[in-house]
């Protein structure tokens, strides 16, 4: 084999070896196609629908934010019913004694 059907052989390789990579590039290219449609779809479905529910959401959070009692108010209510608790226990047992004195 001389040098020229070496070149001509190593030729053949390399035109089948690019004609390997043409296609190759042609499914990425409609992969990529493909991808960019989703992508697509995707933006509109996040911008249209899941956009405004999560601002839904964050305006409900922030209302019952607002309308809940703040944590210390709830303590010191708290405080005071157990206060109130002990004082009516203390006068029902008052009561209770002045009714077995009479």
């Amino acid at each position: 084999m001389n040098n020229e059907e070496k070149i001509l052989e190593i030729l053949g390789y390399i035109q089948s070896d690019v004609s390997g990579l043409k296609t190759d590039v042609a499914d990425l290219k409609s992969d990529v196609a493909d991808l960019r449609d989703r992508v697509v779809k995707i933006e509109v479905t996040q911008e249209n629908i899941v956009l405004p529910q999560l601002q839904a959401l964050a305006e409900g959070q922030a209302n019952l934010l607002a309308t809940l009692a703040p944590k210390n108010r709830v303590e010191a209510l708290e405080d005071e019913m157990a206060f109130m608790k002990s004082v009516i226990k203390a006068l029902s047992q008052e009561v209770a004694e002045l009714k077995k004195a009479q």
